[in-house]
């Protein structure tokens, strides 16, 4: 297969409603992005919005950015996958990730598990259905007998992975076929592709037919100041995670993470806020003016990203559809005629 050369810009719809995630893509689709990405979390379910953000961006591809594995047995995911991929003429992107405890166990109440060896049970059971395959199983989280996918798949359905920590990051290389990272900084995409190099090695292919995605936050300004608060709030959550802990203390940002947990579980709210560097949403989000964030966007595409997830962000007080507009046609590629 040929070497993956394409530099894409994507959309993550930031619609208030799925009528308005359908209106962004289709701006988007008229300022030639590449495509659209879906996210899962409390509010609107995937499937929905990556159907209908996928038909208003045709003849774009669209994928989902990410499902939790947790939330549907591989079976019913395989289903899923097969009915959005011939509803979209084949544009369809599984992007599958193991998301987190809190929101797994706490919000679906469901065993988040070990993210490892179920990301590899998952995605095998998964491709094995796609394929055809009539499945038994005898251990694991899933006890499959005689279950299979009633309706074959015209066209495969690419599965790109979610990863932060190398040993994922590794899995992801030699299980799927494309990685989808998060709040990457230009130093963790260079680790990072060191590390699905190995798993590509791994397996016994080469990165030249794999793709690596990154979800980018953006916001057109002048000035930081106008945007500080709401990334601070946005980061907040993350620095919280330990997953996203360990991920940064890689690059240095363990005592700051330890620092804002402890303000924050002691109750100085505000405090652990401000704890929050400018710098840690500088280098991972797209903030800037337009020149400044196409500038950001070809540093990476340099270092090997070959499509950016880019949602946008409204400055606050700002009208929110005109302001994300003009982010989706400030960084388009041709004006309608």
């Amino acid at each position: 297969m040929a070497t993956l050369t394409r530099r894409s810009i994507e959309l993550a719809p930031p619609g208030r409603t799925i009528l308005e995630h359908q209106e962004f893509a289709r701006l988007a689709a008229a300022h030639g992005w590449g495509g659209t990405w879906i996210s899962e979390l409390a509010g609107f379910d995937g499937v929905t919005q990556v159907i209908a953000a996928g038909h208003a961006i045709a003849p774009g591809r669209a994928g989902t950015a990410i499902i939790p594995m947790q939330t549907r047995d591989p079976l019913l995911m395989a289903m899923t996958a097969a009915s959005i991929n011939q509803l979209l003429d084949g544009r369809f992107v599984l992007g599958l990730g193991t998301s987190t405890q809190v929101i797994i166990e706490g919000w679906h109440a469901t065993d988040w598990g070990k993210p490892l060896s179920l990301t590899r049970e998952y995605v095998s059971l998964v491709r094995r259905f796609l394929a055809g395959e009539r499945v038994n199983t005898a251990e694991g989280r899933y006890r499959f007998h005689g279950a299979s996918l009633g309706n074959q798949l015209p066209s495969a359905v690419p599965i790109y992975l979610a990863g932060l920590n190398d040993r994922m990051l590794e899995l992801v290389g030699e299980i799927a076929d494309g990685a989808l990272l998060n709040f990457a900084s230009l130093d963790y995409v260079r680790h990072a592709r060191e590390r699905l190099a190995v798993g590509r090695e791994r397996a016994g292919k080469s990165m030249d037919d794999f793709e690596i995605v990154v979800y980018f936050r953006c916001s057109f300004v002048d000035d930081y100041a106008e945007v500080r608060d709401r990334y601070q709030r946005e980061f907040l959550t993350y620095v919280m995670a330990p997953v996203y802990q360990q991920m940064w203390g890689r690059e240095g940002w363990g005592p700051m993470c330890a620092d804002v947990e402890q303000k924050w579980r002691r109750g100085e709210r505000e405090a652990a806020l401000a704890a929050i560097p400018d710098r840690l949403a500088s280098e991972r989000a797209l903030i800037g003016t337009p020149a400044e964030v196409r500038k950001r966007l070809d540093d990476y595409f340099d270092i090997g990203v070959h499509a950016a997830i880019v949602m946008p962000v409204a400055r606050p007080g700002r009208d929110y559809a005109e302001d994300c507009s003009s982010i989706i046609m400030g960084l388009g590629t041709n004006t309608p005629g």
